[in-house]
């Protein structure tokens, strides 16, 4: 024979189940907050590594850069051996956009320092 489930016994079970839940999430959420702020800062300074590296690779090609002869891929290759030399990967998507940024924020720099201030 079948036991039908009542209302009040699916919202008790409903209520329990909730209540479980609160609980557990109230022992583990200072740990996912901590978690959070590490991954967080790993990835920050993740990226500021990336950053660096990235700019070191482009002003090293900067004499190419300046005779025409654009070294992107070169620049690109040093910074993944300099990432890989350190034990660590990166994509190489993630270098060419790293490559790229550096290439612009030189490129700004250089036409802010070549434009006249306005009279």
């Amino acid at each position: 024979m079948a036991t039908a489930v009542t209302p009040t016994g699916l919202a008790a079970f409903t209520a329990n189940a909730e209540a479980w839940i609160e609980a557990e999430w109230a022992k583990i959420e200072p740990y996912a907050a901590s978690f959070e702020q590490a991954v967080e800062s790993d990835v920050e300074i993740a990226f500021e590594d990336l950053a660096q590296i990235s700019l070191g690779a482009v002003l090293a090609q900067a004499p190419a850069v300046l005779s025409g002869a654009e070294k992107f891929g070169t620049a690109v290759t040093s910074v993944v051996q300099t990432v890989e030399a350190a034990g660590k990967t990166v994509a190489v998507t993630t270098a060419q956009t790293a490559v790229q940024q550096a290439y612009d924020t030189i490129a700004s720099a250089v036409a802010a320092k070549a434009t006249p201030p306005a009279a």
